[in-house]
């Protein structure tokens, strides 16, 4: 018998170099980078944790930055989505009312929200997500946690383990000096391995890449299989994208 392997997907993680309170120039530069990945044909486009913003964490911030989902910037994504036809999953702030929330969404090739994650392990004045929530899509069963989330042994608790994959955006920096290659393959490596170990399912890894501030977040990106193994990696303190098929 021949058995022919099928790709399940293409994924991209990107690792998005961005500057901080400036959504609309990375929107551009986000849009520029689509078109120079179109050529390998994606299906899924991953973004990092509050992808066009940067991380903040003010009230200030938060009520100059964060918005509705969904709302402009899920429709902005949405005309993208539908543009190349793929899949993208971002990070956000999130206004709800009076609370917020550190989100991400995941839409489809037609710019449908078809998960929402609010992430649950942080620090006021952000609100808590509750839940790990789970989709069947054309690529197969997806989820999404966010950066801390998996480190909580709660959120660990509440993954799907039959998700084919796990997507993590961060926004993660070194205090001091970051990106630090040094450090990054001693401890901090090592720790995002283990982590997924615990969940024990495939997962997608992809940190921002800021600039033009103090203790930037890293960027590089990961695919980790459901044993802890490094099955790809991007270069730390890079926006280099990293391409695989599963």
């Amino acid at each position: 018998m021949v058995q022919i392997a099928v790709r399940l997907m293409r994924i991209c993680l990107l690792p998005l170099r961005i500057r901080y309170r400036d959504p609309e120039r990375n929107f551009q530069h986000l849009e520029e980078r689509l078109w120079e990945l179109a050529p390998q044909q994606p299906d899924l486009i991953v973004l990092p944790e509050c992808t066009l913003t940067g991380y903040l964490y003010e009230e200030q911030d938060l009520r100059g930055f964060a918005e509705p989902i969904p709302g402009p910037t899920t429709e902005r994504m949405g005309e993208l989505a539908r543009r190349h036809g793929i899949y993208i999953c971002f990070g956000l702030l999130e206004a709800t009312g009076r609370e917020y929330y550190d989100s991400a969404v995941l839409l489809d090739r037609q710019g449908r929200i078809v998960l929402h994650h609010r992430k649950i392990e942080e620090h006021p004045p952000f609100a808590l997500g509750s839940e790990v929530k789970a989709v069947d899509t054309e690529l197969g069963r997806l989820s999404v946690i966010i950066c801390g989330d998996l480190f909580n042994e709660e959120v660990v608790r509440g993954v799907d383990r039959s998700v084919d994959l796990l997507i993590v955006p961060l926004a993660r920096s070194f205090a001091g000096r970051s990106p630090d290659l040094e450090r990054w393959e001693r401890e901090e490596r090592q720790l995002y391995l283990d982590g997924v170990k615990a969940i024990g399912v495939t997962t997608a890894i992809v940190n921002a890449l800021e600039v033009d501030t103090d203790d930037p977040s890293f960027g590089g990106a990961l695919l980790v299989d459901g044993r802890g193994r490094l099955l790809a990696e991007s270069p730390h303190g890079t926006d280099e994208p990293l391409i695989c098929d599963l």
